[in-house]
């Protein structure tokens, strides 16, 4: 179900970002904390094309869904490879995040901000299939240098 959300997220932000496409049905109020488009709006009804919204909440849930989503012959070592996962994507989002704070300015960062908030669930995927990789890689040399010799 992750997939088919992130894929739907791709498509949408590719569609609204790359194309331009606002579908006026789409175009709806919502109940703002903070606005500033034209003028600042606190705490106001306003009206706003849910393209993004719904762009930014399809790519998130997806990868989301894909991180946390049990294997399909799940282990008990496998927590702690997510674990380790999860310590890795942190100090990799801590990097991007200083490495945006420091080398962009004005419109690029908030750019990069808006790329952060799926860069963390990208490197946890990431670094988990990495050691999820390894991992399996191990134990088939294990098994395969532990095999009796059928020659013997």
């Amino acid at each position: 179900m992750g997939i088919i959300f992130f894929i739907g997220g791709v498509v949408a932000g590719i569609s609204r970002f790359y194309f331009g496409v606002k579908p006026k049905i789409l175009n709806m109020k919502a109940f703002a904390f903070y606005s500033y488009y034209i003028d600042e709006k606190y705490l106001e009804i306003i009206k706003n094309n849910y393209g993004e919204e719904i762009t930014g909440f399809l790519l998130i849930t997806g990868l989301f869904l894909f991180a946390f989503s049990r294997e399909k012959n799940e282990k008990d070592e496998y927590c702690f490879l997510r674990m380790k996962a999860l310590a890795a994507s942190f100090y990799l989002n801590f990097a991007f995040l200083l490495a945006a704070l420091l080398f962009t300015y004005g419109f690029a960062f908030i750019y990069m901000l808006m790329f952060n908030m799926g860069f963390g669930l990208l490197a946890y995927i990431t670094v988990f299939q990495i050691l999820l990789f390894r991992h399996r890689r191990e134990n088939l040399n294990d098994r395969l240098t532990n095999y009796p010799d059928p020659t013997e």
